[in-house]
């Protein structure tokens, strides 16, 4: 058969076109690429949570590879195997850990892989230890029933307790707990009006604060003085209480003593001193005395040669007049 037409060759390289693209496709989305390098890995888990194949396989989230199927494990009874495909280039310590993680709050699943330490390289076909992380609907949903079994625990436990109380509290307790809860009331309301004036008062308290603020700085300023003032007065007490107080308080007694027996001599007339202050007549008899004196003194002052007399010619004057009396002398 002769083909002149080379529309029948176009339709046939379209099909054999849209066949690579379909086994392609397939192979991709079960994460096997046909011209792509990658190694098989192998994992294990009790439950695979929803994983699905062609879910991506990741390392630090980027996307590595994906898983290429999931299967019941015949080595490992009760277990899942899960083959993923990986870049060769990606180099994974053995020690490595495949934990099957939550993209999204919908529970979107993946395959993250937790590098180890080791310095041994992992080989294709060969098998990692696989764990599994709760998502966060998972984690509310695995904390929620023991939350809800405390819930039921507490509200039974609440309900006896209330039973109990019921039981315990009679027409005159329940009186007397309203009284106090009418107490307690009035005593808020107290509170609450103290408040409000303690409120008021705010702005003297800031000023108070100020001032003992300004205090305290003018004390910080003043350290140095107030320590020389306490050196000083510590030394004065040790000066003090070197001083024999009980020896100068004898003495002081003593001179008292002496004092006292003087005065008595006085207030009885003994001696000079208490005849002069006792007897009247002394003292003007003294009186009398000093202002003759005093005149005296003042004429010879006055009129010295009525005392003295020099006479060239050895002639004696007379001077018969009396003594010049003193100024202010009868005062």
């Amino acid at each position: 058969m002769k083909i002149n037409n080379s529309k029948e060759i176009k339709i046939a390289a379209l099909g054999i076109l849209a066949i690579l693209m379909f086994v392609f496709g397939f192979n991709y989305l079960k994460g096997s690429g046909i011209f792509s390098s990658t190694r098989k890995v192998m994992a294990s888990y009790h439950n695979v949570q929803g994983l699905t194949p062609s879910s991506y396989v990741q390392l630090q989230g980027f996307n590595i590879g994906a898983v290429q199927s999931i299967e019941l494990s015949k080595n490992e009874p009760g277990k899942v195997l899960v083959i993923m495909n990986i870049n060769k280039e990606i180099v994974i310590p053995e020690d490595s850990k495949a934990k099957i993680v939550s993209l999204d709050l919908l529970g979107t699943k993946a395959v993250n892989i937790v590098l180890g330490k080791s310095t041994k390289p992992l080989g294709d076909n060969q098998s990692i230890l696989g764990e599994i992380e709760l998502g966060t609907i998972e984690s509310l949903g695995a904390s929620a029933g023991p939350a809800i079994d405390k819930i039921n625990s507490a509200v039974a436990s609440l309900d006896t307790t209330i039973h109990a109380i019921n039981n315990i509290l009679d027409v005159s307790t329940q009186n007397s707990l309203k009284a106090t809860f009418t107490n307690l009331n009035s005593t808020m309301q107290e509170f609450s009006q103290f408040a409000k004036e303690l409120n008021a008062q705010r702005a003297k308290i800031s000023s108070l604060i100020a001032n003992l603020n300004s205090f305290s700085a003018n004390l910080d300023k003043n350290n140095s003085t107030i320590t020389r003032v306490l050196n000083n007065a510590e030394t004065t007490t040790a000066n003090l209480s070197k001083v024999n107080f009980d020896a100068t308080v004898n003495e002081l007694k003593k001179t008292l003593d002496d004092l006292q027996i003087t005065l008595n001599k006085v207030n009885h007339g003994n001696g000079s001193l208490a005849m002069l202050m006792n007897d009247d007549k002394l003292y003007k008899n003294l009186k009398n005395t000093l202002a003759t004196a005093n005149n005296l003194l003042y004429d010879i002052n006055a009129r010295p040669s009525r005392y003295i007399n020099v006479n060239i010619f050895g002639k004696k004057q007379k001077n018969e007049c009396p003594p010049a009396p003193a100024p202010n002398a009868n005062d």
